[in-house]
């Protein structure tokens, strides 16, 4: 694999509050697929910033990668597609590496009889059982989904996976350590692939960034994610998450300033479909329409919990990608206050944002073995995500849709988001664990 220049991305963070998937369904998958091409097509967006260097391009059945594009002055990347997708999916670098170079070839390859579709590489921007953690206390979010209630019944077990795709994780904290992912085929530092997955020694994920097997966060929000989802409960230390124990992949595809790609993001994708990761935790987001990151959605096998975004916007009439694709394993979440109220900054959605959760002002694990208080949708959407681990841990024979069921069936109304969510409702975990009793 390749590795390319980053380009600037932002996490989802209000930055006010930080103290810091047989041949049957192969048709199947491309005759939904053309009918949303068009899209893609049609109308790149080249108002969304984008990497000026290269190009995403799917290429039609019966093409080689290099002849369809022998006259288009490109050179070969990287193969974004997984192996049951659609088009073959390839990233190529431009001759002309500006802003205008990438619109002609897009442009260009929309003309090429081999192309599905041509797009540019988008930036994405990153969005009563009591557990013995000295700070629980400072955990509203955790009674207000009824976590604790959920608790009396289970705390969770090392049956789901839940796959981080954002700045790396700091596995070595104290917090997070027993939680940590440990790839079980493969044998550390040995310089073999293993699990013949394609990567090398990737004990704990991958970094998608510099492409090596040491998936660290250097950059603080992947850490404060996963300890949402499930720092370690009941251990006398720090925090405790919404699944006291369970399995967190780290998956980086965000550098320590906040950098990334769509390009990247799709290859976490991959490998979390690839590994079998039941969940994906996406506290990230931004860009034009990018059909290749949706298909890769769409083939992606696990729930894809999203941030619906920071804005304090509509996303029924301003979309928020990856929250508004309509691929049908995505959850968009919402943020919400210790009052259940909408958080001021956050995105909404009567038909596009399914559900809330607490997001505002929410402790958690953060680099160096230390915490921080942070707010966003980022900070909500762990919420589902520890939640949906909790759920299939406790019934691991639950499926991609009836996992999602669960969830966005056993809400609490609130009325601040009553006509601002599909559910009108905030994430209740002990009503969800019961339905699947």
């Amino acid at each position: 694999m390749i590795r390319r220049k980053n380009l600037r991305v932002l996490t989802a963070i209000g930055l006010a509050s930080l103290s810091i998937f047989s041949g049957l369904h192969m048709v199947n998958q491309k005759v939904a697929a053309d009918a949303e091409y068009s899209e893609a097509y049609n109308n790149s967006n080249y108002e969304s910033p984008y990497a000026k260097d290269r190009v995403i391009v799917a290429l039609k059945s019966g093409y080689d990668y290099q002849v369809a594009v022998a006259d288009e002055g490109l050179t070969f990347q990287n193969t974004l597609s997984s192996e049951d997708s659609a088009y073959e999916v390839v990233l190529y670098t431009v001759k002309e590496q500006s802003a205008e170079g990438v619109m002609e070839a897009v442009e260009s390859l929309k003309k090429n009889p081999a192309v599905a579709y041509a797009e540019p590489d988008y930036m994405v921007q990153a969005t009563d059982k009591v557990p013995n953690d000295p700070s629980y206390s400072r955990l509203y979010g955790l009674t207000k989904i009824s976590a604790p209630a959920a608790w009396d019944t289970f705390t969770g077990s090392k049956n789901a996976v839940v796959g981080v795709i954002d700045s790396g994780v700091q596995y070595t904290h104290p917090d997070l350590a027993a939680n940590a992912w440990i790839n079980p085929g493969e044998i550390p530092n040995n310089g073999i692939d293993d699990d013949g997955n394609g990567y090398i020694d990737d004990v704990y994920g991958w970094n998608f960034v510099d492409n090596n097997n040491k998936p660290l966060d250097d950059n603080g929000h992947g850490t404060h994610v996963a300890g949402t989802i499930g720092a370690v409960g009941n251990n006398g230390v720090g925090v405790v998450g919404v699944a006291w124990n369970t399995q967190i992949a780290a998956l980086k595809f965000l550098d320590a300033n906040g950098d990334g790609y769509t390009s990247d993001a799709i290859l976490a994708i991959n490998y979390a479909k690839k590994m079998g990761f039941a969940i994906t935790n996406n506290s990230w987001g931004g860009g034009g329409y990018s059909q290749s990151l949706k298909d890769a959605i769409d083939s992606y096998n696990g729930l894809f919990i999203a941030a619906a975004g920071n804005n304090g916007t509509n996303n029924d009439s301003r979309a928020s990608y990856p929250a508004s694709y309509t691929s049908s394993n995505i959850i968009a979440v919402a943020a919400t206050t210790s009052s259940d109220a909408r958080a001021s900054f956050s995105n909404y959605g009567k038909t596009s944002v399914d559900l809330g959760a607490p997001g505002d002002s929410i402790y958690s694990t953060y680099m160096n073995g230390g915490y921080a208080t942070l707010s966003g949708t980022s900070m909500a959407t762990p919420q589902v995500a520890g939640a949906a681990a909790l759920l299939k841990a406790y019934k691991p024979s639950l499926t991609t849709a009836q996992l999602r069921t669960a969830i966005l069936s056993n809400v609490d109304a609130v009325s601040s988001l009553n006509g601002r969510t599909v559910t009108g409702g905030r994430l209740n975990v002990l009503k969800s664990l019961n339905s699947i009793k």
